[in-house]
């Protein structure tokens, strides 16, 4: 792995092209969009961290002590291909832009720089960060099956300033940005094996924006957060699974997690009705990291899965008191 990236790991890009559409990100009012990960030049960060870019997303973990904590953000991406981006014409970037902030895990790009930030600080020992940085109107890391990792369509608005460019290039973008940047996850989970945390950091809309065969809350407004225990009934090669699932960590862990987050959502964020629920409204889909599926090895890490509502944490000084006081952390 090379030498860790400066603690935000923004660069200016050199394509004309690319630096016009980060200008158009960066009009948006959010901590997310208008940064350049897969670009970033690694620089001198100190000796606490290593920095790895891998197809369309990075790793960066902690040198001190051996990495017994992972954190995954598979929807945190905001950046598009430059060869994209050179076929589109300018007049779009404004659409463009913000189609690739309407598919975001709002704020998880911000958690995942605050995360990168405490590792590069020696804040943050035996600490892993993996981000997914191109955009899921792209690929979406968080899916097993190809045509969900190569989606025909967003999760939200149309395909039409893509999908062109997207019909024929998504098989290669697959093979060359996704999914070695998925074996070098798989490879962190395997070396962490039964005696590591891994947590899965995303947000979700407040009501749901597009049906999906999961989500069994689509038309109710969605609770300030929720959690995920159970594993869906079937394996990474979606056959049917029918022994009894220990599910993604111990249950009882998960509910001191989840009274954990509302207490923090009331009390720091001065929510209303800061009440999550587990397994609702969304179902976990089958995902491609090593332990959230029915028959994986035994000795995998344990997983933490939440979605928080993205009208939450509106400022960065929120999200970096989620990130400082960790109320998603397992006891």
């Amino acid at each position: 792995m090379s030498r860790p990236a400066p603690a935000a790991l923004v660069t200016t890009a050199d394509l004309v092209d690319d630096g016009l559409f980060l200008k158009h990100q960066r009009q948006h009012d959010c901590s997310d969009c208008g940064h350049s990960y897969l670009d970033a030049d690694p620089g001198t960060a100190g000796a606490h961290a290593r920095w790895l870019r891998v197809g369309g997303g990075t790793i960066v973990a902690s040198t001190d002590g051996p990495l017994r904590e992972l954190h995954i953000l598979p929807h945190c991406g905001t950046e598009l291909t430059p060869d994209l981006l050179a076929a589109t014409d300018p007049v779009d970037f404004t659409n463009l832009a913000q189609l690739v902030h309407d598919n975001l895990d709002l704020g998880t790009a911000a958690i995942y720089r605050h995360l990168v930030e405490d590792i590069v600080a020696g804040r943050a020992p035996g600490v892993a960060v993996a981000g997914f940085h191109l955009s899921r109107i792209l690929l979406d890391a968080n899916r097993v099956h190809v045509h969900e990792q190569v989606p025909p369509a967003p999760y939200a608005g149309s395909a039409g300033l893509y999908r062109e460019y997207h019909l024929s290039e998504g098989s290669r973008l697959r093979e060359e940005q996704l999914l070695p940047w998925l074996a070098a996850v798989d490879e962190v989970l395997r070396d962490m094996g039964e005696w590591g945390s891994v947590y899965h950091h995303h947000t979700y809309d407040v009501y749901s924006l597009s049906p999906r065969p999961w989500d069994r809350g689509f038309t109710a407004k969605r609770p300030a957060f929720q959690l995920i225990w159970r594993r869906p009934p079937v394996d990474r090669a979606g056959d049917h699974v029918a022994d009894g699932d220990p599910g993604l960590a111990r249950l009882e862990d998960v509910e001191d997690v989840r009274n954990g987050i509302r207490d923090f959502l009331e009390r720091e964020i001065g929510v209303g009705n800061g009440t999550g629920q587990i397994d609702y409204p969304l179902l976990l889909p089958v995902l491609p990291f090593r332990g959230t599926r029915r028959g994986d090895p035994a000795d995998s890490p344990r997983h933490l899965v939440y979605d928080l509502r993205k009208d939450l944490l509106a400022t960065d000084r929120q999200i970096r008191s989620w990130v400082d006081t960790a109320p998603w952390r397992f006891p």
